[in-house]
């Protein structure tokens, strides 16, 4: 289709034909110049409309059209990844409005749901959540503007503009899509300059970053080296305990688990402290890894240490390692608020005696009162929740033990150190079978929205939560849900609760008393329940990218098809913010959270890991070539160090 009108869900135009609205177009589009309802209740859309997905839905929620997981009837519209499928009041067929980037690539008729084949993408790369403007960097041509993909002759291409000369145009590059390898996005701390095409100074650039890099990478083996010159006994294998532990394991295991298992095991029995970052996204299975690295050092007589977030978390992995240890000798404690004195008390003497083994807690564990009789590995389980002084106990602790990192969406610092192969990564980045990506909608604040939405879960008596990001805000939140669904069971959870209230709380909500849990990001991090399939953020423009993404994961644990709504407030949407949810919109898929931390690092930028001449360096190629050459000049100089 050439173009499509769209006219407003209002009792006026709902009650005429699709054919009158066809043979009045013209008058129509004439008349929104001069008669106010037609302006404010009509549009035409085209292909090459660049105003981008989130601005057609709040147009379309203006208009009164509301949200269905499939539109059923007129007036409602469904999102389907990079597509919104439409049922205008003013047409008699369902349209697919299909987005590249925020541009409209095509305006067409729909099939019904079950004929609508969904683009499936065999690789999710960065560059395809690239907008129009966005900087690019081809590793021989240098930094140019992404203008998208265009098609010749029948075949594609990404198409990237250059510097053109001082009087006349742009100078352009047809890339085609084979060399996809070649571009990458441009990852900086500044507005980058465009490189003139066919002229020395990119070379000069590379060759300059390539020296810069190799200076760096001297200094950061150094930085690293007192660790690499700790050594320690390599932990011993036993094969008795840890093959049981693995065959109760109640899923089968990923190709990315038994790949991780593999290289901190090596790890582990190798001479040299472990340092080893485990990067998967939620629900890919990081905790199984932990587990059967912590089985293994423990089983050898070294203690454990799983430092977790929150209380709640603290709570979970408790329950889980004690149930999957209950028929080992290995003894499982736990250090968090929820212990009394007496309790603590002895965990305390357990633990300098050496009577516990693993030992789960909260920040409780880097308490100065805390004497290890022999420390042999710390777990941490999602870095970025940490602060300053807990990061600088932990580095305390790693002189000579084993560090195992997990993390959906690791700092930016530590993503950095891992991709120049200073800090090693292990990557989890299949699903497990039979799961199920949240389809993950962005709209407008809308109650009618939010009473649908929870609607739908509780037809199929199914529970939900909804996230403030204040605690101030939950009284509201609880008054309008009880308005809209005054016989339902909604209960509340932040962190001002007492602990005995939120470990009561969430068992009400796990044996199903709850139905609704109006929660702050306290249950960000690792609560894992498969009966909770919707989330619904109602201000999710007050969130951070890594936050967002982490609040996706709590739905969709298991094989039931799961919903994540994310409500904003139009009026309050910062440029920062809307570049967050288009990202969180675009990248609703299994295995997204490397693409998120890449944008986290876009975003945000390196933190400390480079200092000012290096920022310079990194700025005249971008960070994604820099950490490149920084990681080959890592293996060249650890080459001829051998």
């Amino acid at each position: 289709m050439d173009e499509l009108l769209v006219v407003g869900n209002i009792p006026e135009f709902r009650d005429k034909e699709p054919g009158w609205f066809r043979r009045n177009q013209k008058n129509i589009e004439h008349g929104t110049h001069l008669n106010s309802l037609w302006g404010r209740f009509s549009f035409t859309l085209k292909p090459s409309d660049n105003s981008g997905m989130r601005k057609l839905i709040e147009r379309l929620v203006d208009f009164g059209y509301e949200m269905n997981t499939w539109p059923e009837h007129k007036g409602e519209f469904s999102l389907r990844g990079g597509s919104v499928i439409l049922s205008p009041i003013n047409e008699s067929e369902l349209i697919r409005i299909e987005f590249f980037g925020n541009t409209i690539e095509s305006i067409e008729r729909a099939p019904t749901e079950d004929k609508l084949a969904q683009k499936k993408r065999d690789q999710h790369e960065l560059f395809e959540y690239l907008h129009d403007g966005d900087f690019v960097v081809h590793e021989l041509h240098g930094i140019g503007i992404w203008r998208g993909v265009i098609k010749d002759r029948g075949q594609e291409y990404f198409y990237i503009e250059y510097r053109g000369p001082r009087v006349g145009n742009a100078d352009t590059l047809m890339v085609p899509i084979s060399e996809r390898k070649r571009i990458t996005p441009y990852i900086g701390f500044r507005v980058p300059q465009v490189t003139r095409l066919g002229t020395p100074m990119w070379k000069t650039h590379i060759k300059k970053t390539k020296e810069d890099a190799v200076a760096f990478a001297r200094k950061l083996l150094t930085t690293h080296a007192s660790r690499q010159l700790q050594t320690r006994a390599p932990v011993e294998v036993t094969p008795e305990v840890e093959d049981e532990i693995a065959n109760d394991f109640p899923f089968e295991e990923t190709n990315g688990q038994r790949h991780a298992l593999v290289e901190i095991m090596n790890d582990l029995e190798s001479e040299h402290p472990m340092d080893r970052i485990l990067l998967g996204d939620v629900g890919f299975g990081k905790t199984e890894v932990a587990l059967r690295a912590s089985v293994r050092v423990a089983a050898s007589g070294k203690q454990v240490a799983i430092l977790s977030p929150t209380t709640l978390l603290a709570e979970q992995h408790f329950a889980t390692w004690t149930k999957r240890l209950e028929r080992s000798a290995l003894n499982v404690v736990r250090m968090s608020r929820l212990e009394d004195k007496e309790q603590i008390k002895k965990n305390l003497l357990a633990i300098k005696e050496g009577g516990a083994d693993i030992i789960i807690g909260t920040h409780r564990i880097l308490s100065k009162d805390i004497v290890w009789k022999n420390l042999g590995l710390l777990v941490v389980d999602e870095e970025q929740r940490f602060g300053v002084k807990a990061k600088e106990h932990i580095k305390e602790l790693k002189k000579d033990i084993d560090i195992l990192t997990l993390s959906a969406t690791p700092l930016p610092r530590t993503f950095s150190l891992a991709l120049a192969n200073v800090k090693k990564m292990s990557k989890l980045d299949e699903a497990p079978e039979g799961r199920i990506a949240p389809e993950t909608f962005v709209l407008p604040f809308n109650e009618k929205m939010i009473k649908s939405a929870v609607e739908r879960e509780l037809e199929r008596d199914g529970q939900m939560y909804v996230l403030e990001s204040r605690i101030y805000r939950i009284p509201k939140t609880l008054e309008m849900l009880r308005r809209m669904l005054p016989n339902r069971k909604i209960g509340y959870l932040h962190g001002r609760m007492s602990e005995k209230q939120l470990v009561e709380t969430m068992k009400k909500f796990r044996e199903g008393n709850i139905e609704i849990l109006i929660s702050t990001t306290i249950i960000e991090n690792g609560i894992d329940l498969k009966s909770v399939n919707t989330l619904i953020v109602t201000d999710s423009n007050m969130f951070g990218l890594a936050d967002l993404h982490q609040l996706r994961g709590r739905v969709g644990r298991g094989s039931l098809r799961s919903y994540a709504y994310f409500f904003y407030d139009p009026r309050k949407l910062t440029l920062k913010a809307e570049n967050r949810l288009d990202t969180l919109s675009a990248t609703q898929f299994l295995g997204s959270g490397t693409v998120i931390a890449e944008k986290d690092l876009e975003m945000r930028g390196a933190g400390n890991i480079l200092g000012r001449e290096q920022s310079g360096a990194a700025g005249r190629v971008g960070l994604n070539l820099y950490s490149q050459f920084l990681a080959e000049a890592v293996e060249k100089l650890r080459e001829n160090e051998k």
